[in-house]
């Protein structure tokens, strides 16, 4: 896949049944620190006021119309939070690096934060070769940051 053809694209409320679908596929509830399976109407809700929300970034990560995977950003506590997730069928092809770079380099902060569990070893990797650096370790969680 050729990096120019790969766009992120601000999510909107219109996105809903997409990001829904996504967010509670198998694997990505897995490897979410909440897992429980989200239901539609506490989905739509929270992403109706998170839309609202100025320090809230949310983009689909795009190849002509084909969503490849999700990523946003959010300030809490005068910090800023990355998660991420790849559709099921275009994980292990390195798009989420080029995914979280095109996201760190539109949002142009200093300093983003972002966890992992530390057995989901794709996902380490991925935060790395984006950028992040291990800071911390509490139990099973890997605590990373990207300084600019």
């Amino acid at each position: 896949m050729i990096k120019k053809s790969l766009y992120l694209i601000k999510i909107k409320i219109s996105d809903s049944d997409l990001v829904l679908k996504l967010s509670n596929e198998k694997k990505v509830r897995k490897w979410s620190l909440n897992q429980k399976k989200i239901k539609p109407s506490d989905h739509l809700r929270w992403l109706k006021s998170k839309l609202r929300n100025k320090n809230f970034y949310f983009w689909k990560f795009v190849k002509t119309s084909k969503c490849l995977g999700l990523v946003r950003i959010e300030k809490k506590n005068r910090k800023y939070f990355l998660s991420y997730l790849i559709s099921k069928e275009y994980r292990g092809k390195g798009l989420g690096t080029i995914m979280i770079v095109k996201a760190l380099n539109k949002l142009n902060k200093k300093i983003i934060y972002a966890k992992s569990f530390s057995k989901n070893y794709s996902s380490n990797k991925t935060l790395i070769n984006s950028g992040f650096k291990i800071f911390n370790k509490k139990q099973n969680i890997n605590l990373y940051v990207y300084k600019k």
